[in-house]
């Protein structure tokens, strides 16, 4: 078996759903405790070296990412003894980074645009060299920290078998709500690599301060990246892996960047309530992927 050769996109090779259900557990396991080894081994160098901010998150995406690619790529190639390609990875990222990035963008717009021109959000100043600092330092982290080993191990490795053993609308379903429990793992892990090298583990959280509005964005992102990683073309997974990066990068700028790297936008949020525009932006992307197989699909049918 050559695991970089190319297949038939989103082709179903049904295997037991025994063996599907494990391995798509398995998938989501090495993500959770790839991310709670990233967040333990940070915790510690940021109290033995008080070295936080973004020479930290910029460590816990390059573990991240050390951790979590090459043991998903060898499962499949080894365990799986599947290619690459089964889980949308290719080696030609253009075509499927440019549709994630495209769907991401506009997706965006029609959701914020209105909402700036109707003064919900005011703009009050935009720093242009803190916004290319923030795309460079934030971007790297976001590709390495979430975007490129969550999806391939979620919407990749664990969707994939998942469909091949129960089918799409059953792996949709089982791929969305697992990710909301990883918390336990990740905790655990986290905890447990802190305890281990001997530090305070009173600094080790998995999820954001409000845990509710957290796992309601999940739901409706997790299945908008879904579509995206569904959509018939080769390297599918980088269309998720794209849009993942957008969305948040699009999100994150326009409220002002994270606690650790500013955006270089100073926004006010006149209307509270439009922050609800973040799931506006992830539902329109949703639709937009999923009208976009449809054709695709259609016009493939009719050669």
């Amino acid at each position: 078996m050559t695991t970089h050769t190319a297949t038939a996109p989103q082709v179903r090779t049904p295997v037991s759903r025994g063996t599907a259900l494990l391995r798509g557990l398995l998938g989501w396991l090495v993500m959770c405790v790839g991310l709670g080894i990233a967040i333990g081994i940070t915790t510690v160098w940021e109290q033995d070296f008080g070295l936080t901010g973004i020479p930290s998150h910029l460590l816990r995406a390059a573990l991240m990412t050390g951790l979590v690619v090459p043991t998903v790529l060898i499962l499949r190639s080894r365990l799986d003894r599947r290619s690459w390609a089964g889980l949308g990875w290719t080696r030609r990222i253009g075509p499927p980074v440019a549709l994630g990035l495209g769907v991401g963008l506009t997706s965006g717009l029609l959701a914020w645009a209105p909402a700036l021109l109707a003064g919900w959000i005011r703009v009050d100043a935009i720093d242009l060299g803190a916004f290319a600092w923030f795309l460079l330092i934030n971007g790297l982290a976001l590709l390495f920290y979430e975007a490129l080993p969550e999806e391939l191990a979620l919407r990749g490795y664990a969707w994939t078998n998942l469909r091949d053993g129960w089918g799409t609308t059953t792996a949709t379903v089982m791929t969305t709500a697992l990710f909301p429990f990883g918390g336990i793992v990740i905790t655990g892990v986290a905890a447990g690599v802190v305890a281990a090298l001997g530090a305070d583990g009173a600094g080790v959280s998995a999820f954001p301060a409000d845990p509710v509005v957290y796992i309601a964005q999940l739901v409706p992102f997790g299945l908008a990246l879904i579509a995206a990683r569904r959509m018939p073309i080769r390297g599918a997974l980088f269309v998720a892996v794209a849009f993942h990066w957008t969305q948040l990068t699009v999100t994150r700028t326009l409220l002002g960047g994270m606690g650790w790297v500013g955006s270089g936008w100073s926004t006010t949020l006149v209307e509270p309530d439009a922050a609800a525009l973040v799931l506006v932006h992830i539902i329109l992307a949703g639709a937009m992927f999923v009208a976009l197989r449809l054709l695709l699909t259609r016009a493939a049918s009719r050669r």
